[in-house]
């Protein structure tokens, strides 16, 4: 009986053993931006306090003390759990995040960033999570960052015509085929090369929100910035955020529930108000250093439409052959985004929110 007993509680004691280590949990995230950078400092790290809080410490994000790898590499970092997290720019795998990239659809009709976001969240939760883009991994959040701009070192951009020839550095694979169709030699460059570019004139300008030309430090070498679209830009850059399959189901399914209260629509927003605060102390920057705005003709208007429109075709195309009804998935994205435009009254008109 004693020694039925003592296997008892020693049965009790290893189980006990067994459901505290798997009641906490330390999930590591791959250090890609500085920790100065605000990306780092006002969105994931009060995100990872807010786990724990919300977690009673059961769950913590560690961030790595260095870099494992680029944003190229984030995503199959998570997947294959190297890291628990890993968040990036959708752009930094092309091809990759298609669907997700339903963002960069253009004249969406505002330039707000918590709009497109909502819509973004909203629209990939009803119509495009079946298709699997994210396999491997739990998403978490999408949202997107600023309006991207065309800005250029020497020379001032009126006209389509004027962009024949002139070196672009690109945001993305589809924003490299919409420059080239807009006559502009589209150019892939990493963030560190940019300023070295510039700087010695081996390409003519950038296509870039206002938050990236400022903290890269590159406004000493542009001019001018083409108010493309009335202003309204080319595209807005998209983020993800994930936690790999794994470590996601080693989780408590209450802690899962806690945590998912904090992702989804509300890191949307919340990361959408961070680009939005950077973005009017970015432009403030940049009119500073003295970057005219151009205005450009009712023809370039005209040839951009134009230019453009493949964007949505190819879009609808990719969608329709990974299953999904690709005109109404992206009807209901630009209606999601009239309707919280109109709900947050930033509408973007004539160039001005």
């Amino acid at each position: 009986m004693n020694a039925l007993r003592l296997a008892a509680a020693l049965l009790a004691l290893l189980s006990g053993l067994a459901l505290g280590d798997a009641a906490h949990h330390e999930l590591l995230i791959n250090q890609v931006a500085p920790r100065t950078h605000f990306y780092h400092a006002d969105v994931l790290e009060p995100w990872a306090r807010e786990v724990a809080r919300v977690t009673g410490e059961r769950v913590r994000v560690r961030f790595s003390t260095a870099s494992l790898g680029s944003y190229r590499r984030n995503f199959d970092m998570a997947w294959s759990g190297l890291v628990d997290l890993a968040g990036g720019n959708q752009s930094s795998n092309p091809g990759r995040f298609k669907l997700a990239m339903i963002n960069e659809s253009p004249f969406l009709g505002t330039s707000d960033p918590e709009s497109i976001s909502v819509a973004l969240w909203r629209t990939y939760s009803r119509h495009l999570a079946p298709a699997g883009e994210f396999a491997g991994t739990q998403l978490l959040a999408l949202h997107v960052s600023s309006l991207q701009h065309l800005y250029t070192t020497r020379k001032a951009v009126r006209e389509m015509a004027e962009l024949r020839g002139l070196k672009i550095a690109a945001p993305s694979s589809l924003g490299a085929e919409l420059l080239s169709r807009m006559g502009a030699t589209p150019v892939f460059l990493t963030a560190p090369e940019l300023h070295d570019a510039l700087s010695r004139g081996i390409i003519d300008g950038i296509s870039m929100g206002p938050t990236g030309a400022a903290r890269l430090h590159l406004h000493p070498y542009l001019r001018f910035q083409t108010l493309i679209a009335g202003g309204a830009g080319l595209s807005f850059g998209g983020f993800y955020l994930v936690i790999n399959k794994a470590s996601w189901r080693r989780i408590a399914a209450a802690d899962r529930k806690r945590i998912l209260a904090l992702c989804g629509e509300a890191f949307a927003r919340r990361a959408a108000r961070v680009f939005i605060a950077k973005t009017a102390e970015a432009e403030r920057e940049l009119q500073e250093a003295g970057i005219t705005r151009i205005k450009p003709s009712a023809d370039f208007d005209r040839r951009f439409r134009k230019a453009a429109a493949f964007i949505d075709e190819a879009w609808v195309a990719h969608a329709n052959a990974q299953g999904i009804d690709g005109a109404a998935a992206l009807q209901s994205f630009r209606r999601e985004v009239r309707r919280q435009a109109a709900g947050l009254g930033r509408m973007f008109h004539q160039g001005r929110r």
